[in-house]
């Protein structure tokens, strides 16, 4: 009886991980910076990457090494060999696509090429592009605010960092979260400095619901906040 309480509580903790991840056969983005584990298995490594907050993480089938805690970057694809199993959060769509985004400003008023309708409108731009992705103008605490179409169980957020250069200026930034765009509660955080061409993604706890998600920069002085796009999972 007991064997089959522990048999059974481990199918139990088996099926819950694989609820929350799945594997990603053609993963778009390589690692760099990983903490690196010996676990006992894909399972055990997939709750190292729930308990450290991770949207994706990478495991070793053959030496059952786990890679958490990485840093993604978007210019390449990963090339790691068929032993190495890259898993990410399950999530049903980008709900901010297209949706209406605001900011606290605009660099030189430039709307038509820095607005802050370009952070969700799907396209990341070339590297070399110093357009065509939303810039703040210098101030010490840039916002940039996204209104979903309603409600939602939140996920977690994903920041495409600015591409040819500058990455470093992603830094201190708070994810808040609001219903009605007035009280907002911090959800998540990210420290920094960013990298160029960073992939940077911030796993809320659930359930977090919302309609608006705010990136704020939150110390320093003459702070710009720039982001090729945002996109945001929910849980519908």
């Amino acid at each position: 009886m007991k064997y089959l309480k522990v048999l059974l509580t481990i199918c139990f903790v088996d099926k819950v991980f694989l609820q929350w991840y799945e594997r990603v056969v053609y993963p778009p983005f390589f690692n760099i910076y990983c903490k690196e584990t010996l676990v006992s298995s894909v399972i055990n490594c997939l709750a190292v990457g729930r308990a450290s907050k991770d949207v994706r993480l990478i495991y070793n089938v053959k030496n059952n090494y786990c890679r958490s805690q990485c840093t993604f970057l978007f210019n390449g694809t990963t090339s790691l060999g068929d032993e190495w199993h890259h898993y990410a959060i399950k999530s049903r769509r980008n709900a901010a696509l297209l949706k209406a985004a605001i900011s606290s400003t605009v660099y030189e008023n430039q709307h038509s090429l820095r607005g802050s309708q370009l952070a969700t409108n799907g396209v990341i731009p070339w590297p070399n592009s110093s357009v065509n992705f939303f810039h703040s103008d210098f101030e010490q605490t840039p916002w940039l605010m996204v209104k979903l179409d309603g409600p939602h169980v939140l996920q977690f957020v994903r920041v495409f960092n600015r591409r040819g250069g500058n990455g470093e200026r992603f830094h201190d930034v708070a994810f808040e979260v609001s219903m009605d765009g007035v009280t907002f509660e911090e959800k998540g955080f990210f420290k920094g400095p960013g990298m160029t061409d960073q992939l940077i993604e911030v796993l809320f706890d659930l359930p977090t619901k919302g309609q608006y998600v705010r990136i704020r920069i939150t110390q320093g002085t003459n702070n710009l906040l720039h982001v090729s796009e945002v996109e945001i999972y929910t849980l519908e």
